[in-house]
């Protein structure tokens, strides 16, 4: 048997010679799609929109959301995560190939599947969604000619942030935080210096970039602001159950990534109030599918979210099932300009630092009245901010700019400041609720 090392080496000197012939196709191919793309544009055709390749599941949500307003769509992702279904999006790199498998090892990718994915890509989207860590091309030689490739086919490119695609220790102004990720992920601080290059690149490059909530700290360059850039389908997370004749009260959390979320810290509340005679049980998740998940959690009375910095998907899951929510907003620093401009003052979210979350949760599990108070509000707060209908109205004002070419209206979205149009039927009007 070849040893790995060798194995690896050939690899990478077959990925280099191979990169050549690959350009010189791609430029080729680019220049001929970019004369049908501008004619598209000309006519005034709505964008097709891409998303990938990281197979974050917002993207799944991002693109159901536009698919409900009339878009083409397409989600093309390198692999699956364990925690998410082969549903969940539209083609894999390795289904591109005719492996039929979907689930691809991260640090054994194909040789020629980067390059099939430009390629399909460029011929069914004219709007292109990456993350900061790279797009198709991210594994290959030609890793930072890929948005001018995009640009020569007529195509545009919009950027925004996951979490780790733009963590960068040494620019972080919160020393929890900080703390919290280099835990969670030591690596990180070894790959900061390609962290940044990544950053440089499409800050540079990209025609548009969306900012959202502490993951703006490290973007040079945010042309839209909003609490978050991804949509909930409000339809799947909702009619949660509510358990007023148990006898004890359920707080479920989700411990992936348990230092950044502050797991210890609600272990550490819920055992001494069970202790100190409080009925009150953790449902402690980890790795588990998210179908798995969204049962757990519909079961559940309270949400945990997450105590270092917040809010993320999982709030916003708990909210849309009319679960009352703890997660930390306390930090204005972060989230002074959110509150102003965003939206985020409405937000009923119970702000939680570690040292109040003791005090917060016992308040929740002996005041019923209060959790279906702060549930109704959470779930009309999700409706009004986080479902599909005012998040895809944002991305419309994104394209209007990037595609045909408006002067982009406003830097901030708020949605409460901007005209409704059509959409599901229950859809509110989330009220803070005082804590």
């Amino acid at each position: 048997m070849i040893p790995a090392a060798i194995r690896r080496r050939a690899f990478g000197l077959a990925r280099g010679l191979a990169a050549g012939p690959a350009l010189a196709v791609l430029l080729v191919d680019a220049a001929v799609v970019g004369v049908r793309t501008s004619r598209r544009r000309r006519a005034g055709s709505r964008p097709r929109l891409v998303y990938g390749p990281t197979p974050i599941i917002s993207i799944k949500y991002m693109s159901e959301a536009m698919r409900r307003r009339g878009y083409e769509t397409l989600t093309l992702v390198y692999g699956i995560a364990a925690i998410n279904q082969r549903s969940d999006y539209d083609v894999t790199f390795a289904e591109l190939l005719g492996s039929g498998g979907g689930r691809v090892r991260v640090n054994a990718r194909e040789l020629l599947g980067p390059y099939l994915a430009f390629h399909g890509a460029l011929t069914r989207g004219d709007v292109f969604h990456f993350f900061f860590d790279g797009g198709f091309l991210r594994f290959t030689p030609l890793r930072f000619l890929e948005l001018q490739l995009l640009h020569l086919a007529g195509k545009r490119v919009v950027v925004m942030p996951y979490g780790g695609d733009v963590a960068l220790p040494s620019r972080t102004r919160s020393a929890a935080f900080r703390e919290a990720f280099m835990a969670e992920y030591p690596e990180v601080a070894a790959r900061e210096a390609e962290t940044a290059r990544w950053i440089s690149y499409f800050s540079r490059h990209a025609d548009f970039t969306v900012g959202c909530l502490v993951h703006v700290e490290t973007m040079p360059r945010c042309d839209l602001l909003a609490t978050h850039y991804y949509p909930i389908d409000v339809e799947e997370w909702s009619h949660g159950e509510v358990h007023g004749g148990r006898d004890e009260v359920v707080v479920f959390h989700s411990s992936n990534h348990r230092a950044v979320k502050g797991t210890r810290f609600v272990v550490e509340a819920c055992d001494e109030l069970a202790a100190e005679g409080v009925r009150i049980r953790l449902d402690l998740a980890e790795g588990v599918p998210n179908v798995e998940v969204r049962s757990r959690l519909a079961s559940a009375d309270v949400l945990a979210e997450q105590f270092v910095l917040g809010y993320a998907l999982s709030a916003m899951e708990g909210m849309s099932l009319g679960k009352p929510v703890l997660s930390n907003l306390e930090d204005d620093a972060y989230y002074g300009v959110f509150r102003e401009r965003t939206g985020l003052d409405e937000c009923p979210l119970v702000s939680t630092t570690p040292d109040m979350l003791k005090p917060a949760l016992h308040r929740l599990a002996t005041d019923p009245a209060l959790r279906a108070e702060l549930g109704a509000a959470g779930r009309a707060y999700v409706l009004k901010f986080h479902s599909f209908e005012p998040v895809g109205r944002m991305w419309e004002l994104v394209y209007r700019t990037v595609w045909h070419g408006e002067p982009l209206e406003r830097t901030a979205w708020h949605p409460g400041r901007e005209p409704a149009t059509a959409g599901p039927a229950d859809i509110g009007t989330g009220q803070a609720v005082a804590q």
